[in-house]
């Protein structure tokens, strides 16, 4: 079946907008199959022998959760239509989601029978504060230990906003909705249709709130640095001269040859390091093999080709990747750090920039590049991580080190700015100079 994207947003609409388009994804014949289908499924596991159900519970509710998944990953790519089958989203994170699923639902009843169904009831809303965060890692990714890590939780809420809180009441009202439906439909409808329909309800509000998380995604994905996945990115077309090796490399990888994907695409990029689509595939299978020396090479070779293009936002992407990998990470030369480092400050990636600068002078001795680099981080230090003394002491050291650089005027200017800030009272800062 082909799993080519059919339609990606160019300009995304915004969320406030978009209420009727997220509440009928679920009823496009793609999504709608699935909804269906896996109900039925769940209905087998509901009504059959325990002993039974042990079997076939884990391949009923991984396929749900492999689509949900799946959709929460198209979506967050840009995608408005809803894919027909799973096919990035690997069987051992379906398998996680069960199993997280299981876990919570015996907590939910071990507390109904100790505390009773109140105090299950308003827990059971208090879990549902960390699930976008949860769903969202698990998709984009596929960390099942980032994915229980409340740090990890509380970045994600950081960066989307207030949006993310929009994702938790849109849970509990999916919530609500399927508790009063069930009831409805078990009063009026005989059980053995109740059971399937009350579980298509459920599909149905899920679907959509995966969908719904995935556009939040895609409008924060600045934010969030997410870059998209390969799979679901734009087509390449057939004319391209990258095409046959990209379609050799998948190929392989469905047949379950994952490290010979990237080792067929490592070959290719030594005789045509120009397809920038190689590179990009590349550097995917290398993440699915878990192979960080090879990505932390390539990083290093393929940045600079980057910034040869004026690609500097996919440029401030990779490093960011590769400072993930390795803190200590950094280009060779001079130049290609100075530009990605203003790039990514200017794009409010203060840890990538800070990262890049840390010992620029003992790695580039006497190079023209290091008051400039120094005084971005000092802006940085004092603007956006609350760090004025360090600001300070670091300037100071510019006009001690370097007295005739031509940015010393800028350095007397900004600590004139940060003699404004000692004197002003807090929650009056003064703006900074530009």
């Amino acid at each position: 079946m082909n799993h080519t994207p059919r339609q990606v947003a160019e300009t995304p609409v915004p969320l406030n907008e978009r209420w009727p388009q997220v509440l009928r994804y679920g009823l496009h014949p793609a999504a709608l199959t699935s909804i269906i289908g896996i109900a039925i499924g769940q209905t087998l596991v509901a009504i059959v022998p325990a002993f039974a159900a042990f079997f076939i519970i884990f391949p009923v509710w991984g396929a749900f959760f492999k689509y949900a998944l799946e959709v929460l990953r198209w979506s967050a790519n840009g995608h408005d239509e809803p894919p027909e089958v799973s096919l990035t989203v690997s069987h051992g994170i379906s398998f996680f989601a069960v199993l997280l699923l299981l876990f919570l639902a015996l907590f939910l009843i071990f507390l109904r029978l100790t505390l009773g169904a109140g105090t299950e009831f308003l827990i059971g809303l208090l879990l549902m504060l960390p699930i976008p965060a949860i769903v969202t890692i698990l998709a984009l990714d596929e960390g099942p230990a980032r994915a229980l890590n409340p740090m990890v939780w509380l970045m994600i809420m950081a960066r989307i906003g207030n949006h993310y809180f929009v994702l938790v009441a849109f849970f509990w009202a999916a919530l609500l909705v399927r508790l009063l439906a069930s009831a409805a439909m078990y009063s009026f409808v005989p059980w053995l249709l109740a059971i399937p329909a009350s579980f298509c309800v459920m599909n149905y509000l899920t679907i959509t709130s995966f969908h719904l998380i995935g556009i939040v995604i895609h409008e924060h994905r600045d934010e969030l640095g997410y870059a998209g996945h390969v799979e679901l990115g734009e087509v390449v077309d057939h004319t391209d001269p990258s095409r046959p090796m990209l379609d050799a490399a998948r190929e392989r990888a469905a047949n379950g040859d994952e490290h010979g994907a990237a080792e067929l695409l490592r070959e290719e990029l030594r005789a045509h390091p120009e397809l920038h689509p190689l590179h990009d595939e590349y550097r995917h299978w290398l993440h699915r093999i878990d192979a960080k020396p090879a990505l932390l090479e390539h990083g290093k070779s393929y940045i600079p080709m980057l910034l040869e293009h004026d690609q500097d936002g996919r440029a401030i992407q990779i490093t960011r990747e590769c400072q993930t990998i390795d803190p200590k990470f950094a280009l060779d030369k001079a130049e290609h750090v100075t530009r990605v480092a203003h790039a990514a400050a200017e794009a409010g990636h203060t840890q990538v920039a800070m990262g890049l600068l840390a010992g620029f002078h003992k790695r580039f001795r006497n190079h023209p590049h290091i008051a400039r680099n120094y005084l971005l981080a000092a802006k940085l230090w004092a603007e956006r991580m609350n760090k004025e003394m360090q600001a300070r002491a670091l300037l100071q050291q510019i006009k001690v080190t370097m007295p005739d650089d031509p940015v010393i005027p800028q350095v007397d200017e900004y600590l004139a700015f940060l003699d404004k800030i000692a004197a002003t009272p807090a929650g009056t800062k003064p703006a900074p100079p530009k």
